[in-house]
C-alpha cells in the first residue's frame, strides 16, 4: 500500500549538510560515532503524520508514493528545509539589553525568540534570529519502518513520539478518549501540546472529537492518606476534563 498524506508512519533518519556533516539523527550509534550524542535526547524511530509538518517539507513530500520498508535518500533545498536566510531576522540591540556579557556564538532569547549573537561592536550587539540551518541544502537518509493502520495504535504511537510515554487510549464511536499519565497533567509541555495533537488527530482520522480525561480516586487506609490521583483507566467511570 502506497503512502499518502494523512498516513501514520514510523521513520528513522539521519540528516546531513551537503558537505557530509551530520546535524541530526534518530540513531543512537550514529550520534555517538559522530560525537553528537546527547544523553537527554531519546533516540529511536518515531511516528509522524505525513503532511502534518512533523519533518521538513522536502522530506515530508518524499514520503508520498513510497511503501513501508522503503529506504532512500532525498536532497532538500533551503526553501523546503529550514528556509532561506532572511536579513530582516538579523537585529541589533543595545548592550544594556543583556544580563551577561554577550559573545559571538552565544545563544540568547529575546522577546521569546531564540537567536545567536553574531557580532558585538561597542555597545551594540547583533543577533541572528534565523534558524542555524537556514539557507542550507540538506540530505536525508531515511527509512520507513511501518505504515500504521489500526486507529488505536495510531493515537498511541503519535503520543509516544511526542512524549516517549505510554498513554491510555480508547476509540469510542466517532471519538477518542486519551488518558495521560498523572505526572503529565500539569506538565507545561503537555498543556501546550495537547491542543495541537487534538487538531492533528481530528484532521488525519475520521473523528468527531478528541477528549482528554483524568480520573481521581479516594482511598482510605489506616494512615488516613489524603486524596490522591491515579493514572486513568478509561474502561472505568472517568471525569472528562476537556473536549476539543
Amino acid at each position: 500500500m502506497t503512502i499518502e498524506n494523512g498516513d501514520f508512519i514510523r521513520i528513522n533518519y539521519t540528516g546531513r549538510l551537503d558537505d557530509g556533516t551530520i546535524f541530526d539523527t534518530t540513531y543512537e550509534d550514529v550520534a555517538k560515532e559522530n560525537e553528537m550524542y546527547d544523553e537527554n535526547t531519546r533516540y529511536g524511530s518515531y511516528v509522524i503524520i505525513v503532511g502534518s509538518g512533523h519533518v521538513v517539507s522536502g522530506m515530508d513530500e518524499d514520503f508520498v508514493g513510497k511503501e513501508a520498508g522503503y529506504n532512500g535518500i532525498v536532497e532538500v533545498p533551503p526553501e523546503k528545509g529550514y528556509g532561506k536566510h532572511k536579513t530582516e531576522l538579523v537585529k541589533t540591540f543595545p548592550l544594556s539589553r543583556f544580563n551577561e556579557k554577550p559573545v559571538k556564538g552565544m545563544q540568547v532569547i529575546i522577546e521569546g525568540q531564540p537567536g545567536v549573537v553574531t557580532m558585538t561592536v561597542g555597545r551594540r550587539v547583533r543577533v541572528d534570529f534565523n534558524s542555524q540551518m537556514a539557507g542550507k541544502s540538506l540530505v536525508y537518509d531515511y527509512a520507513i519502518e511501518e505504515l500504521i493502520d489500526d486507529d488505536t495504535e495510531k493515537v498511541k504511537s503519535l503520543l509516544n513520539s511526542y512524549f516517549r510515554r505510554d498513554f491510555d487510549v480508547m476509540i469510542v464511536d466517532d471519538g477518542v478518549l486519551i488518558g495521560p499519565p498523572s505526572d503529565l497533567w500539569l506538565n507545561e509541555q503537555w498543556l501546550i501540546s495537547k491542543r495541537r495533537i487534538a487538531y492533528e488527530l481530528l484532521h488525519a482520522m475520521e473523528l468527531d472529537s478528541v477528549k482528554f480525561v483524568e480520573a481521581y480516586t479516594k482511598e482510605s487506609n489506616e494512615t488516613e492518606e489524603a486524596e490522591k490521583t491515579t493514572e486513568i483507566d478509561i474502561s472505568d467511570e472517568t471525569k472528562e476534563d476537556e473536549e476539543l
